[in-house]
């Protein structure tokens, strides 16, 4: 009798220890996740390609994780904002740039106007999308 009880509490113990390495692993890869979305350099991506700027630039954006702001190459000017996260959802605060005058801002002005409307993001692999509900807006990658 001694030895049953000692065998149901070793299963019990055994069964509770299994269930928190499963939650912890979840917990793992979902910060894996944001610590992928933070401080990356995330590249705008435009048929699979990165979108250049003025000089050929990269446009790019990248997250800091201590702060909470975000900053990057708009296609012409540098630029600031910051970011609100909650789960998968983001939105962004408003944004800041410098003001150098470029022969062609049309990139420039469509991305910094879709950031505005970002309300969701999700990172597959090396690449990271932001939505607006489930309709995609813009892809980066790194």
């Amino acid at each position: 009798m001694k030895l049953v009880k000692v065998l149901s509490v070793f299963a019990l113990s055994s069964l509770i220890f299994n269930s928190c390495s499963t939650a912890g692993t979840s917990a793992s890869i979902l910060n894996t996740k944001k610590s992928t979305l933070y401080n990356t350099t995330w590249k705008l991506l435009e048929d699979d390609e990165i979108v250049k700027g003025f000089n050929n630039n990269d446009v790019f954006l990248t997250i800091d994780a201590d702060e909470f702001k975000v900053s990057g190459y708009a296609g012409c000017n540098n630029f600031t904002t910051t970011a609100e996260l909650n789960n998968n959802n983001i939105t962004f605060g408003n944004i800041a740039s410098t003001q150098m005058l470029c022969p062609n801002s049309k990139t420039e002005d469509s991305f910094l106007h879709v950031l505005d409307d970002v309300n969701r993001y999700e990172i597959k692999g090396n690449e990271l999308y932001f939505y607006k509900g489930n309709m995609l807006l813009l892809k980066f990658k790194h």
